[in-house]
Order: C-alpha cells, then sequence, then structure tokens
C-alpha cells in the first residue's frame, strides 16, 4: 500500500511510517456501534438437535424473521428503540487497538449527525482525526510544540467519513442511507443465524451476520473492489444505559488478523459541546 497522504494537502511535515501504519490499522477498524438488548440466556436451554429455524424465538423463528418487515420490527425493538433513537446525540468510547506492531490507547467521541474525533496515544505525541460533514482534517500533538495541522482530501475523506456514521449500517440503511438488499437463512461459526446483505451509503456491499435470540450482529463482511474480503466479529456486549455496545473486535483482510479492538469504557450524552468538532482556524 502507499503512502496514506499522497492526495493530502501539506500544512506541516511528511507523515511518519507509524502515521502511515495508523491509517491502514483505523481504515479497516471500524469501530461498530450497534444497538442491541443484554444477551439472552435462551441458547442455553435450547435443544442442541433442534433447528432455530423451526422453533419459536423471542422475535419468531429464522424463518419468519427473513421477511423484511418482522425483522426490522425486531431489529429496531431490541437494538434502538424509540427513546434511544431520539435522545442519543454523542457517544464517547475509549480503549486499546492492538495491530501486531503496537498497542495503542485512543478515545473516540461521536456526535449527531456527522461529527467525530478519534485522538491515538503514541506516547511521545497524539493523532486526531476530525470530520465535520464533508470536511476531513488531521492534527499531530507534540509536547513543547505547536500543533500540526493538514487537511485531509483524496480517497481519505471517504475513510473517515464513512467512520462518521453515527449508527450501524442496518439502522443506516433503514433510515435511507443505504438499502437492504436481502435477509436470509445462514450460519456463522455453527451457529444458526441471519445474514443480512445491503449497500451502505457509499455503495460497498456488506453481510452482516446477526444471532436471532438477541439480535446482536455477530460479524461483518465487507468486500473490496480488488477482491478482498475484511471480517470483523464482534463479541462482549455490555449494556450502556440502555445501548448494548460489544467491547471486543477483531478485523481481519483475507483471513489475516490486522487488528484487535478491545473498549474499557462507553458513555452516551456526556454533554459534548459542537464546538469541539470544528475545523481548526489554520485549516479554514
Amino acid at each position: 500500500m502507499g503512502s496514506s497522504y499522497t492526495n493530502t494537502k501539506r500544512k506541516s511535515s511528511k507523515p511518519s511510517k507509524s502515521q502511515i501504519l495508523l491509517k491502514r490499522v483505523l481504515y479497516t477498524g471500524a469501530i461498530v456501534l450497534a444497538c442491541a438488548a443484554i444477551y439472552s440466556t435462551v441458547k442455553s436451554v435450547l435443544a442442541p438437535e433442534t433447528s432455530m429455524g423451526e422453533i419459536g424465538l423471542p422475535h419468531g423463528s429464522i424463518q419468519e424473521l427473513v421477511d423484511p418487515r418482522t425483522f426490522m420490527t425486531a431489529y429496531l425493538a431490541t437494538n434502538c428503540k424509540p427513546p434511544l433513537l431520539e435522545t442519543t446525540q454523542t457517544i464517547r468510547v475509549a480503549g486499546r487497538i492492538d495491530s501486531g506492531h503496537a498497542n495503542e490507547s485512543f478515545v473516540l467521541i461521536k456526535k449527531q449527525p456527522n461529527l467525530m474525533l478519534f485522538t491515538i496515544d503514541r506516547k511521545t505525541h497524539q493523532i486526531t482525526f476530525g470530520v465535520h460533514g464533508d470536511k476531513v482534517w488531521r492534527r499531530v500533538r507534540i509536547p513543547n510544540r505547536d500543533d500540526e495541522f493538514i487537511n485531509i482530501e483524496g480517497d481519505e475523506v471517504y475513510t473517515w467519513k464513512s467512520q462518521a456514521r453515527f449508527y450501524d449500517r442496518i439502522i443506516q440503511a433503514h433510515l435511507g442511507d443505504g438499502s437492504i438488499l436481502n435477509i436470509e437463512p445462514s450460519d456463522w461459526e455453527n451457529i444458526d443465524c441471519l445474514k443480512v446483505k445491503l449497500k451502505d451509503g457509499d455503495g460497498d456491499r456488506v453481510d452482516i451476520y446477526i444471532d436471532p435470540l438477541t439480535m446482536h450482529p455477530l460479524a461483518e463482511e465487507q468486500y473490496r473492489d480488488n477482491g478482498a474480503v475484511q471480517q470483523t466479529k464482534f463479541s462482549d456486549y455490555r449494556d450502556i444505559d440502555g445501548m448494548p455496545i460489544p467491547f471486543n473486535m477483531v478485523t481481519t483482510v483475507d483471513g489475516e488478523v490486522l487488528n484487535r479492538i478491545e473498549l474499557e469504557s462507553a458513555a452516551l450524552n456526556t454533554g459534548i459541546m459542537s464546538r469541539l468538532f470544528e475545523v481548526p482556524d489554520s485549516l479554514l
């Protein structure tokens, strides 16, 4: 892969190799904030020889849930109830990214509808990527030195704007940002599940595997233009003020582990002001 910032407008020095690696990690390590209910204990009482497609589940059998209307009713009822959909304005998560080359802490903040700050701490300096509508920028902060800023342009803008989406791809598609193409019975690692095929708001094809017991996403697969398959697995869902969030995510490309993300904390509606996301004056 070439330099991450070939297409950017320079307002500071050339990015280091570590910054290029960071972009590669973040490009493929989307932090997905899926709203869902606390994991059900129904699974423990199901007879192993019984097919989920034939039994009654909390939201209907798999055969019933492949109907788009039935599926969306169940998905929204457990993943994004009206109070959450109407009242959630900000989310803040913190954790660590293990790329195999480094294990670094990060903080991600999002605010409705398309504001985002992603800061990663490299001990000697911090790198922040910001999204404000169509504007994307980067800041490098080093102690005892002036902050360095650049505008992000080219393909990297698309990458970060995709990260700034507030809801998961299924809810975004339901709200008109993308479309659900098909829902069908499937399996994921020997678990009976639903496969939701969709195109997101950028036209990318994505398959999302849903546990019919909880309506939690188990994994998603994104198909790249070069034929590679990027896969992200979600686990360790925790309830955060009524919004279940996966605290563990592993991303691979064609089976090779690219990064592991482990959240340490998450919070909703923490009173984050919009001006925190404003584009630095030097970039206007």
